[in-house]
């Protein structure tokens, strides 16, 4: 059964369901600490279950650290997307203040990083120069050293003039990163056996497709790619075949990120952020520009039939609060119980959303909320969609 949310949603604190009321009381006095990237800042942020606070603030005038990845106990690496610099933080575990360690130069316009396996190396796909940088970050204290710099091979579709990766997400087996480039109508299969980091398959979409993120299920002994595409606004699904070296793909799905509900204005829409939680049957897809007075979330289910093709269902839809939720991401505690949302633009910069673990639903009515106009630079305040880019729960 579909359920159609079109509550729209308000700034302010919001009753959370009951069985959440009770986790957030047992441990109100150890908050939930985030991390969050917006233009020019690096943000430290406390969330209590009821409200947000902000606990730090790196101010870098004309940055765009709009990727975080963080490496535990207390280092925080950070892209910026506006020039060719990583730069790492480390974080003080009691005061949750950040302090600049050190930077290095790859590729210009990196927007996301990810882990090897035993997160001696960093990947990070530099969308602005159609490469994919390889970083050694096995040092005690996480310095980055440059390994390689990996071209996108091949022509990009004319329309976009060059290549984009915009991911790079390290597979179930640990073996392959899949990176969807949005530039080319390509998904490449990078492989880092042995090191060699080397493209060594490539999935071809249809032209003016513009992948752009997508996630992993594991059902059984089986693997799943669904991939969120920003420029036709579709969500696939494929079956994964491992050969000698690389990824076969075989697509058994493919539907609107919207489900059954368009956007407004499907000329602007843009799908933004893919995540699949961690039961293996939740699929999230953030919405942007949609030309609705916010934009939204959507839920599909992951469903595998005897004797029939898997499929992911259409489940509901939610309002952000906000415009441009470029990026969103699950709470870190077993059962996944919030959802944190990024919105660049509109009134909610921040909201946090309660989950329900069996149903994998969220709630439409937010735990809580921040507004943008608490977490955009002072120097931006006159620019639109200059609210946050990334969230997450370290």
């Amino acid at each position: 059964m579909i359920r159609t949310i079109t509550t729209l949603l308000t700034l302010g604190t919001a009753t959370a369901m009951p069985a959440l009321m009770a986790r957030q009381n047992n441990s109100a006095s150890e908050p939930r600490k985030l991390v969050i990237g917006a233009p020019f800042q690096v943000l430290t942020a406390n969330f209590d279950g009821s409200k947000f606070s902000i606990t730090g603030n790196q101010t870098t005038a004309g940055s765009a650290p709009s990727w975080l990845l963080f490496k535990e106990p207390n280092l925080l690496y950070a892209v910026d997307e506006n020039a060719n610099d990583t730069s790492l933080f480390t974080l003080d575990s009691s005061s949750s203040q950040l302090t600049p360690a050190s930077a290095a130069n790859g590729s210009s316009g990196v927007v996301f990083l990810a882990f090897n396996a035993d997160k001696t190396r960093m990947v990070g796909a530099a969308y602005g120069s159609g490469k994919v940088d390889v970083w050694d970050v096995s040092a005690a204290d996480g310095s980055l050293k440059l390994i390689k710099s990996v071209t996108v091979p091949g022509e990009p579709n004319p329309a976009q003039g060059a290549h984009h990766p915009h991911q790079a997400l390290l597979d179930p087996t640990g073996r392959f990163f899949v990176i969807p480039n949005l530039g080319g109508d390509t998904v490449l299969i990078l492989d880092n056996k042995d090191d060699k980091y080397e493209i060594t398959g490539t999935l071809k979409l249809p032209t003016g497709t513009g992948p752009r993120h997508g996630g992993f299920i594991t059902s059984g002994n089986a693997h799943y790619y669904t991939l969120a595409s920003e420029l036709t606004n579709e969500l696939f699904l494929f079956s994964l075949t491992y050969k000698a070296d690389t990824i076969d793909f075989q697509q058994v799905q493919n539907q609107s990120t919207y489900g059954s509900i368009p956007p407004a204005n499907a000329s602007s829409a843009a799908a933004g952020e893919l995540v699949v939680a961690a039961n293996q049957k939740d699929v999230y897809v953030s919405n942007r520009i949609s030309g609705n007075e916010t934009d939204s979330i959507a839920h599909f289910v992951f469903k595998k039939t005897c004797g029939g093709p898997p499929s992911l269902n259409f489940a509901d839809t939610i309002s952000t609060g906000g415009l441009r939720p470029r990026m969103f991401s699950l709470s870190t505690d077993e059962s996944q119980s919030l959802a944190f949302v990024a919105n660049q633009g509109g009134d909610a910069g921040l909201a946090a959303f309660a989950r329900d673990p069996g149903s994998g639903a969220l709630n439409p009515t937010p735990v809580a909320t921040m507004p943008n106009t608490a977490l955009v630079a002072p120097q931006l305040a006159a620019t639109e969609f200059m609210g946050p880019q990334f969230v997450q729960e370290i």
